[in-house]
């Protein structure tokens, strides 16, 4: 009869633990505490995003206004606080003036391009995506 109790305590335990585990680790998945407002500057709203394949990584377009400057952050969803390959982009319309940021980040990276009047092409990358994703030319300051 002990025994029996005993099983049945440790695989209450388990399972309870289990759930308990997993209900933090799905919530810190996709809540980085950052926005692209952090990254970017507080005068920056977001213009445009898309995840990164397997949503390891968004990338969010923003635009200033006040700056007059674009600016992409890649803001990470997972291994957040460990520093891992993350990247973001910005070139003029026609391919020129590529801006970039690519190293070892704990939580994102970003790039900034002054383009009044231009049409820009915008993306990032992380540890999972394996190559540049972008889009554009989408954005017209």
């Amino acid at each position: 009869m002990f025994r029996r109790k005993s099983a049945r305590a440790v695989a209450l335990a388990v399972t309870t633990g289990s759930m308990l585990l997993a209900v933090p680790a799905a919530a810190g998945a996709t809540t980085t505490g950052y926005t692209p407002q952090t990254a970017c500057g507080s005068s920056y709203a977001t213009v445009h995003s898309f995840d990164l394949p397997g949503g390891t990584s968004t990338v969010y377009l923003t635009y200033s206004r006040s700056t007059g400057k674009n600016c992409v952050a890649t803001i990470k969803n997972t291994r957040i606080g460990t520093p891992t390959l993350t990247g973001a982009y910005l070139t003029f319309g026609d391919g020129s003036g590529r801006q970039e940021e690519l190293a070892n980040f704990s939580y994102y990276a970003t790039a900034y391009l002054y383009a009044p009047g231009q049409c820009i092409y915008f993306g990032g990358r992380d540890y999972n995506s394996g190559d540049w994703w972008g889009t554009g030319p989408g954005w017209c300051s």
